[in-house]
């Protein structure tokens, strides 16, 4: 079905002027162009973008982008009934999702080869990085209250700072517009969970203030047996037009989540190989009931702020407080499974911690020309801050379970000691850009500078003596340039080729401690050469993206390989590890998002990735983990138009996942698998002053048990299976 957009005709004179400036900060969703842009719009099921804040920070189109760039708009979220991030990028090549399995507590994913995720701390939400944590403690933003989502692949350091190499995932919050439709959506899926949503909004006249407000309530079983999750939020903002060419947005949320995880450890015999009994099943619960929990209060309060001086100079900034606090409880796998083929032995474990980051990004842009030359010259300083603590305890393990055949008994727990952890990171860096046009060329030139500091604490409280051994206090600073370059032609006929070069660097998450000769570790850094060739046709609306890359990541820190080095980490126990390895993929990427017919939406994505180990004392020659060789998807999306089934909406998608390896040595192999989705919604029209539509999603039709990945014996994760919702949706 169509679906509404923002018609800038009515809007307030100030805003219109405004309107490209605000798109590039987030504070206005991408559909919002000018009257001209959405005049061309042809009436489909969605659309796909033209434009990108989170890859220059600036309004460039995504055409003119000299990098793979995939974004994902609200109205394609709605129809393919997104309910995460990994949900969300089903659809993009490059990407590998559920890299840890089921797991409601985070977003878990991989970009060209490299985690990306939460547990990377490389997804931003407006342009802002959310605070690390302690072990478990991560932050997860809904879905609902999202109005875009954009996949930047490769290197984005220059805008960001330190970041994985692979890529990144920058969403873009729903902030207030004016003559917004109002949404009621109420939902009930296949394992009983019920849910409600709201999206509302309104302003005075003359658009000088506007609120929204969205909300989500989510309740109910997931599909792992014994495991129940509460999930609700709240997310107002508001937009003051100050004067003529000063804007401010002022956003908060507030999320809970409490009940159990779905996250588990599982043993490889049983999942990734079959047992004389078979394979266990997707939704075993192999925890305890009572015990299981994931508790998470997650807050966030900032700003976006722009003003213009001139047509030529504007400034813009935004800012971001995040609070985090989580309990996690599981009883999870301890070893491979017994002998016997059934029996797993199982061990507790327990964490809590908070986190409060404080981040801030100002940005000074300035049009102007030299000659022939147009220049957007994008200069910006950025700084971030997070104070972290957390507890992790060691305990007494529950007795073994049969995998095929469970049986709980009430687990109660002797914790013997705990551990304290503390730390306070910091990041700033200042960057420059320009993005030069010259006739049909169009070159960007970016560099970066960055100072880290890691500061950091632990000790170990014997629970029995109450004797505490301190772990020591590690200071790890890092500092490095970063540096990227892009040239791009744009030809009249839609098709732009580019080349383009950027890289990375990520400070090193390992203490001196880790190290055997306790010297401390270099930042790990990457680099990247893509090329590529965009197409946007003319005749209808759509965006193709064929690339080619070879990105490298060096001082990758793994495991010392020398037996002997056992003795480091806080408690002189742990492995030692070493710094030096290189690990190199290259790949080829095509993607589409284009809308041949009126209400008939098409998505392609297909992606080879070649990965190997460069450069390595113990694994040279063998594949990276976590990469699949292949991986490619379709969707194809239509409304009726006319006639007697007109505002009936069919869709149905697959998605193939190539084989892979879990682990550095190569020994746990991941078969390929393929996926299947449908959606059949209708848009029943106006009911008084009321528009409802019905929605039926279903992701992994046949139930598919499959294993995203396998690290070790007891540490195999299946992904998820079947999931079927049923949503009713109120417009007015």
């Amino acid at each position: 079905m169509p679906f509404p957009a923002v018609s800038f005709r009515r809007l307030h004179p100030n805003l219109l002027a405004l309107a490209c400036v605000l798109a590039a900060t987030g504070a206005l969703p991408a559909q919002a162009q000018t009257a001209t842009d959405l005049d061309a719009v042809r009436v489909n099921a969605y659309r796909a973008a033209n434009s990108t804040s989170g890859a220059t920070k600036t309004s460039t189109s995504i055409a003119e982008t000299p990098q793979s760039v995939s974004v994902i708009e609200r109205a394609e979220l709605d129809a393919r009934g997104v309910q995460s991030l990994n949900d969300a990028m089903r659809y993009v090549a490059g990407v590998s999702l559920e890299s840890s399995g089921i797991d409601n507590r985070v977003d878990d994913f991989r970009i060209r080869g490299f985690e990306a995720g939460s547990w990377a701390n490389n997804v931003t939400l407006d342009g802002m990085r959310a605070p690390q944590g302690s072990q478990w403690n991560r932050s997860m933003f809904d879905s609902w209250n999202l109005e875009r989502v954009e996949v930047l692949k490769g290197p984005s350091a220059v805008m960001y700072g330190q970041v994985a190499p692979g890529g990144m995932v920058n969403q873009v919050s729903k902030t207030p517009t004016p003559y917004q439709q109002q949404q009621l959506r109420l939902g009930l899926d296949g394992n009983g969970q019920y849910s409600a949503a709201f999206d509302v909004g309104t302003g005075t006249a003359g658009d000088d203030h506007l609120f929204r407000l969205v909300g989500l309530y989510r309740d109910g079983a997931t599909q792992i047996q014994h495991t129940e999750q509460r999930h609700w939020f709240l997310a107002p903002s508001y937009t003051w037009q100050i004067a003529e060419r000063t804007r401010l947005t002022l956003l908060g949320m507030y999320q809970q989540d409490d009940g159990g995880s779905t996250y588990q450890f599982l043993p490889a015999v049983g999942t990734l190989s079959p047992t004389r009994y078979g394979h266990m099943k997707n939704s075993t619960f192999i925890g305890e009931p009572g015990w299981n929990t994931f508790d998470r209060t997650l807050w966030t309060a900032g700003w976006l702020f722009e003003h213009q001086f001139n047509d030529h100079l504007t400034l813009t900034q935004s800012a971001r407080r995040t609070h985090v606090d989580s309990l996690y409880r599981g009883v999870v796998t301890f070893g491979a499974l017994n002998a016997d083929g059934r029996t797993q032995n199982r061990r507790g474990v327990m964490g809590s911690g908070d986190s409060d980051g404080d981040t801030f990004d100002t940005r000074l842009q300035a049009r102007f020309a030299t000659g022939a030359v147009d220049h957007t010259v994008l200069l910006g300083w950025d700084w971030q801050r997070a104070d972290w603590e957390g507890v992790r305890s060691a305990m007494s393990s529950p007795r073994p379970i049969d995998i095929f055949n469970p049986v709980y008994a009430r687990y109660v727990p002797t914790v013997s000691s705990e551990t304290p952890t503390a730390g306070i990171n910091r990041q700033s860096g200042v960057y420059l850009q320009d993005q030069v046009a010259l006739g049909d060329w169009r070159l960007t030139l970016g560099g970066r500078y960055d100072w880290t500091k890691d500061d950091s604490s632990s000790a170990t409280r014997n629970i029995a003596t109450g004797v505490s051994t301190p772990g020591g206090r590690n200071v790890i600073k890092s500092e490095a340039f970063t540096g990227r370059a892009g040239l791009l032609y744009v030809f009249e006929n839609g098709l732009t080729p580019y080349l383009s070069y950027a890289e990375s660097f990520q400070p090193s998450s390992k203490s001196p401690l880790d190290s055997y000769t306790h010297i401390a570790f270099e930042p790990v850094t990457g680099a990247q050469w893509e090329a590529g060739l965009k197409y946007q046709p003319a005749s209808v609306d759509g965006l193709v993206t064929l690339a080619v890359y070879d990105l490298r990541q060096q001082n990758m820190i793994v495991d010392d390989p020398i037996a002997s080095h056992r003795n480091c980490g806080a408690t002189g126990t742990a492995t030692c590890s070493v710094q030096g390895d290189e690990g190199r993929v290259r790949g080829i990427e095509l993607e589409g998002r284009i809308t041949p017919l009126p209400g008939f939406s098409l998505i392609g994505a297909a992606s080879k990735m070649d990965s190997e180990m460069i450069r390595s004392a113990s694994y040279q020659g063998r594949q990276l983990a976590m990469v699949p060789d292949v991986t490619a998807s379709f969707w194809a999306d239509y409304t009726f138009q006319a006639g007697a089934l007109q505002g009936l909406s069919l869709a149905a998608g697959a998605r193939y996942n190539g084989v892979s390896y879990g682990d550095s040595a190569n020994l746990y192999r991941i078969p390929s698998y393929t996926l299947f989705d449908a959606a059949i919604r209708y848009d029943l029209g106006r009911i008084g002053s009321t528009g409802v539509q019905l929605a039926l999603n279903a992701s992994n039709l046949a139930d598919k048990r499959f294993v995203s990945t396998c690290t070790g014996v007891s540490s195999c994760y299946y992904g998820s299976g079947r999931t079927v919702m049923a949503t009713a949706t109120f417009g007015w």
